[in-house]
């Protein structure tokens, strides 16, 4: 009797509300309404290394929507690209302060096809594709100088167009399981756990 009620009260609380990536989306926007400035959505990803140590960093979703999940783009020689190469499994934590609220994200991380990864490196600011292409990732540093050189030097190689490079990856986080957390002035916060099962969505409202 307890499972059919939990059962009931899950499909009447998703009834209720949009869909649980929507509803991310909403979040964003409503976090932007309260922004000054331009608004970036950044995120603590974490990923796990084969030898099960966790690693978790910040990253920019360039773009999430209800289709294809959380977009985000690096280096091939990154940490995160090798802990997937291993667990496709990641979580994406995001605190959106304006509106006290904070998203967990949780699912599985694939590449995307090598044609969108140099159409999002077209857009790129030509600042930061100087930065990314100078810099060997993961090689030790001997000095600021040495990369402000080579930033240099590449920007006299390429005076116009900068060909995306093969260690340009894009990758997207496609949702399985999402707890929204909202704090309330002077009242309890509210958590909510919508749950990806047989490809439909389970939500339910937990103590937070």
């Amino acid at each position: 009797m307890k499972l059919v009620l939990i059962l009931l009260c899950s499909l009447s609380l998703c009834a209720k509300q949009p869909h649980p990536v929507a509803k991310v989306d909403t979040w964003f926007k409503e976090e932007k309404e309260r922004t000054e400035g331009r608004f970036f959505k950044f995120a603590s990803l974490a990923t796990v290394a084969s030898d099960g140590r966790p690693h978790a960093r910040m990253i920019e979703i360039t773009n999430f929507n209800q289709a294809k999940g959380a977009l985000f783009f690096t280096h091939e020689k990154t940490e995160k690209v090798s802990h997937l190469s291993y667990n496709p499994h990641a979580s994406l934590n995001v605190y959106l302060p304006r509106t006290h609220r904070q998203l967990c994200i949780n699912g599985i991380v694939n590449q995307i096809p090598r044609e969108e990864a140099e159409k999002a490196w077209s857009k790129m600011p030509r600042f930061m594709k100087f930065t990314f292409i100078a810099s060997n990732k993961g090689d030790l540093l001997e000095s600021q100088t040495i990369l402000e050189n080579r930033r240099k030097n590449l920007e006299k190689e390429y005076p116009k167009e900068i060909p995306c490079p093969a260690e340009f990856r894009g990758y997207r986080l496609e949702p399985d399981r999402i707890i929204f957390f909202e704090v309330h002035h002077r009242s309890f916060p509210t958590k909510e756990i919508a749950t990806l099962e047989k490809n439909e969505w389970v939500c339910v409202a937990v103590e937070p």
